[in-house]
């Protein structure tokens, strides 16, 4: 866990709030201070009950925030509220289950600690939360590219448009999993006389610790064998790509020109996105510069006046959900 060197008594004068960034393949909590100054982060594994079982998501979201609080137990009983961004939660009754889940573990733990305020739980997009970060403002365009991928459009009345992010077997066009598809379906093209041979393949068997090619397929359709497994393979993409391989090349752009028309729809959808600034998120657009400029590329041919913002310096975003919780606490209580 990270922290900074705040003492107990400067910590008590202020309020604290925490933000969760709960993704397909790992999961990022922060604390800030009242002031913005990051006070304790954590990190762990997937919490979209869609991509692992429900009970188990939940499990590992609570073992987060223990873990989030376990070496400063004094910013428990200052938290005023926290922000979970959930990738793939999308109806009521998923953020009511959350929250309730989230409100009882906050009950429990302040009165451990002696502690009778109360915390407010948000349940938002991982949107929302990724703009906070990138523009300082839940509204904007937000597309995603990280083990599934999506592009929200947020109105700075609230209006959540989105376009996209129907999971790996309905869409996630310019995924992580996506491309960690076809980087093993291009191994297996190679094999076959289809593509050209790649660097792809010598790749994938170092990977996967596997001699030949064909054992592939024994690995792949074994239980064991997740999503997560196969966006994975994302990476080697990015790394043959960046040495030149074709086929590695190949595929991430028609990924990205696939996402970039994702977003074209959605900017469609209403007038004032068309001026809106869009900001990138996610592994994908971090790693690979040559999906990013693909991405930017087809976006300007259309619409040459779209901002788009790909701040590698800006906060996480579990920073951006901390900030949002932030707000929204500042606003109930003003209100």
């Amino acid at each position: 866990m990270k922290k900074n060197k705040k003492s107990p008594n400067e910590v008590s004068t202020l309020r604290v709030y925490a933000g969760i960034d709960g993704g397909g393949t790992k999961t990022d909590a922060a604390i800030i201070s009242e002031h913005g100054d990051l006070l304790a982060s954590a990190s762990g594994r997937a919490t979209n009950p869609h991509s692992v079982p429900p009970q188990e998501a939940m499990a590992e979201l609570l073992r987060i925030l223990d873990l989030l609080f376990s070496s400063r137990m004094e910013l428990l009983s200052y938290c005023e509220s926290i922000c979970l961004g959930m990738s793939g939660i999308a109806e009521d009754q998923e953020r009511q289950w959350i929250t309730a889940h989230v409100h009882d573990y906050m009950m429990k733990k302040k009165k451990a600690a002696g502690s009778t305020t109360a915390c407010v739980i948000w349940v938002v997009t991982e949107g929302e939360i990724a703009l906070m970060a990138a523009l300082g403002q839940p509204h904007g365009l937000l597309a995603i590219s990280g083990t599934g991928s999506i592009v929200y459009g947020i109105t700075p009345e609230g209006m959540v448009h989105r376009a996209g992010g129907w999971g790996h077997l309905l869409g996630d066009e310019g995924s992580g999993y996506r491309i960690g598809q076809r980087t093993l379906q291009a191994v297996m093209q190679s094999h076959d006389g289809i593509l050209p041979p790649t660097a792809l393949t010598s790749l994938v068997q170092q990977e996967l610790h596997v001699k030949h090619v064909t054992d592939l397929k024994q690995l792949v359709y074994q239980p064991g064998w997740t999503k997560s497994s196969t966006a994975s393979m994302a990476r080697l993409a990015i790394e043959a790509a960046s040495a030149g391989d074709e086929a590695a090349r190949t595929l991430l752009m028609d990924e990205a020109r696939q996402l970039a028309n994702t977003a074209l729809a959605l900017i469609r959808q209403c007038v004032s996105f068309y001026t809106a600034p869009m900001a990138l998120s996610g592994s994908i657009f971090r790693y690979s510069s040559l999906f990013r400029d693909t991405f930017v590329q087809q976006l300007n041919d259309i619409y040459d006046s779209q901002q788009v913002v790909c701040l590698e310096d800006a906060p996480a975003p579990a920073v951006g959900a901390a900030q949002l919780a932030r707000q929204k606490f500042r606003l109930a209580e003003s209100g």
